[in-house]
């Protein structure tokens, strides 16, 4: 049923808002002089890490085994980037699997952490968008066999041949049901196309993961949007799944959010637990690689919810029961 006008103008005010005071926000973060030269100082500092990082191998955490949950339980790994694990009762889900240590000539700081024997479970795999380090040929390739892979629109020409079970495109609003999960695939503010002489335009999409232990939702690659907030009326997720990197220069907000971002979504989706995602293993964007996650920890900590706040290092699991989380 259509919202009532004045409610649907109240709603649009409200976004747009919470728009201009975020961007207030990010204007108003202090400064050093260093960083004030932007252009060229932000351009050296990237080249420095990257460099640095070529010259160091990645760092490996051993891989530890996830066992399949008791009912009404699913297990949260993190990967590594945007690589994230889902594990039901009866699914192994996996979010834009990114294993390699090298993307466009960037090493990993930190390696993929994903145990053999459950890369070889993984039968759901959930694409957000074509870009590179999104939708991997190689990582797929290693993935390949009895899995169901679900791709926004226009985007499963690009995996048709891998050797999947099955191949399957979601538009924002439609379901598909697995084992004992039912995914949805969600609107995202991103450029989807995968660049690199392929400029046909491609769909990009979040997923809302439902299952009896928690409604997960894995933003993607997404700016901070009016979405967010119908994503939380009508899906109800529990756990929040939000990239919180890849944020300086300023003009990368257009497709992606910084931790202020992320904690701003988080509250409008109405979600109990939020997991950051998408920091720590490449510099893609000018910030330090460490930066991210110690400003979500301090506005976590300035708005009282980080209690709220699960931070999971490479390969470290929690389990969700609802809107509670434990180690695992």
């Amino acid at each position: 049923m259509p919202m009532p006008l004045s409610a649907d103008h109240d709603w649009q005010r409200r976004v747009i808002e919470r728009a201009k005071e975020l961007d207030h926000e990010h204007r108003r973060r202090p400064r050093s002089p260093w960083q004030s030269a932007v252009g060229l100082a932000l351009s050296l500092r990237f080249l420095r890490t990257a460099a640095r990082q070529l010259l160091t191998a990645p760092r490996r955490p051993e891989p530890r085994q996830v066992e399949h949950p008791g009912p009404g339980q699913i297990a949260v790994t993190f990967v590594g980037h945007a690589t994230v694990m889902l594990t039901t009762p009866l699914a192994r889900v996996l979010t834009d699997p990114y294993l390699g240590d090298f993307f466009l000539g960037l090493r990993r700081a930190e390696a993929a952490c994903l145990h053999p024997n459950d890369a070889a479970d993984v039968n759901l795999i959930l694409i957000s968008h074509a870009h590179r380090d999104r939708l991997d040929l190689a990582s797929l390739r290693r993935l390949a066999g009895r899995a169901a892979v679900l791709v926004p629109p226009r985007c499963s020409s690009l995996v048709d041949g891998l050797g999947f079970g099955r191949v399957v495109e979601l538009a924002p609003g439609q379901s598909f049901e697995f084992a004992d999960v039912e995914v949805t695939a969600v609107a995202a503010r991103h450029e989807g196309g995968r660049g690199l002489f392929d400029w046909a335009w491609r769909g990009a999409c979040g997923y809302i993961v439902r299952s009896a232990g928690a409604n997960v939702y894995f933003a993607g690659g997404t700016a901070y949007f009016s979405g967010f907030e119908e994503i939380g009326r009508r899906l109800h997720p529990d756990v929040a799944l939000l990239p919180v990197a890849g944020y300086e220069p300023p003009a990368l907000r257009e497709n992606n959010m910084s931790p202020l971002d992320a904690v701003q979504a988080f509250t409008d989706l109405g979600a109990k637990l939020l997991v950051p995602v998408g920091y720590g293993s490449f510099p893609l964007g000018y910030e330090p690689l460490d930066q991210p996650l110690a400003w979500l920890r301090q506005i976590c900590a300035e708005r009282g919810i980080l209690g709220q706040l699960a931070v999971l290092g490479h390969g470290e699991t929690c389990l969700v029961r609802g809107g509670e989380s434990t180690r695992a």
